[in-house]
């Protein structure tokens, strides 16, 4: 059988595999079964290495038994297992070849993120990366993605006055369920984790309000939109936003806020934890205007118009009714 194999012609197909097949080569495989199934053999081999491996070079004799044999073999599993194996191996060559590419020719990039913090008691500018500005209150937290490659959204954790650059992309700010929408705008987002209220004060330009993605209000300059996050209701007013965003100018401003509201300004201003007993009257009022008083001169004013106690222990505050 080997002497009537046409190894030229097997070599020159290989290398020619779309050169249709001549007379002779075509008698050659119809001759028989073995001569198709050893011609398919050496085309795997030939499709998976791109070489000839040395045992089918002409004249080798013994290398052609040992073909012979193993295509006569009776156990047909093993050579359709080993073309399987074959095939697998070379999909996941592939695939690893694309990943490969993907990372070494930059056309697949996870996107990278930057997480910025203001701790209590500072207050913390940033530039975004379309110049954008933002002032981060304390206990504030902003992230966003780095290069703004794909959109200028960003999430907030706190409070923050954002003055927004004019852009043909839309500029979004998430917190939690609630979404800020604008192109170009300057406006203040307040919503730390433990607030009852998300509120939103616009200054300039326009802005829609969003809940779970679904527009609630279109807000003009002047308003300031109060969400019950407990209710899911919307309330619009017009607060003093002055006095709102005072904070920013390293000025606070309260205006009628109750004493409890009052102390989570204090601690973020301050940067202090302030603990207060049962008898403290919360639901008092205050109005009063910090500016470059320390926390001490701040108690010592609040102490003229309702009876306290306090005790300053670095940076913890036990506030109690004086009278009680």
């Amino acid at each position: 059988m080997e002497e009537q194999v046409p190894w030229e012609k097997i070599q020159h197909y290989l290398k020619n595999d779309e050169e249709p097949f001549d007379d002779g080569f075509i008698s050659w495989l119809k001759a028989n079964d073995k001569n198709q199934a050893f011609w398919k053999e050496i085309q795997l081999m030939y499709s998976l290495t791109g070489e000839l491996p040395d045992e089918f070079s002409p004249n080798e004799r013994e290398a052609w038994k040992k073909i012979d044999r193993r295509i006569s073999a009776k156990d047909t599993l093993v050579p359709v297992s080993r073309f399987l194996l074959r095939i697998a191996a070379s999909f996941l060559l592939v695939a690893f070849g694309a990943s490969a590419g993907w990372f070494l020719t930059g056309d697949f990039k996870a996107p990278v993120y930057t997480e910025i913090y203001s701790p209590y008691g500072h207050k913390t500018k940033v530039t975004l990366p379309d110049s954008s500005l933002v002032w981060l209150n304390g206990d504030s937290k902003l992230t966003y993605e780095t290069s703004f490659a794909k959109s200028r959204e960003v999430e907030l954790s706190g409070e923050a006055l954002f003055d927004v650059k004019k852009d043909k992309r839309l500029f979004s700010v998430r917190s939690g369920k609630l979404k800020v929408e604008v192109y170009g705008t300057t406006f203040n987002f307040k919503r730390y984790p433990d607030d009852r209220n998300t509120e939103v004060a616009l200054l300039e330009g326009r802005v829609g309000l969003f809940y779970n993605d679904q527009l609630i209000e279109q807000m003009t300059p002047g308003e300031v939109a109060d969400f019950d996050l407990s209710t899911n209701k919307l309330r619009i007013s017009g607060k003093n936003i002055n006095q709102i965003i005072s904070w920013s100018t390293d000025e606070l401003i309260i205006e009628n806020e109750k004493f409890e509201d009052v102390i989570s300004y204090l601690e973020r201003w301050y940067g202090v934890e302030i603990e207060t007993s049962a008898n403290l009257n919360l639901d008092q009022r205050l109005s009063f205007k910090v500016k470059t008083e320390s926390l001490q001169e701040l108690l010592s004013i609040i102490d003229r118009v309702s009876p306290i106690n306090y005790d300053i222990d670095g940076k913890k505050v036990i506030i109690n009714n004086r009278n009680q």
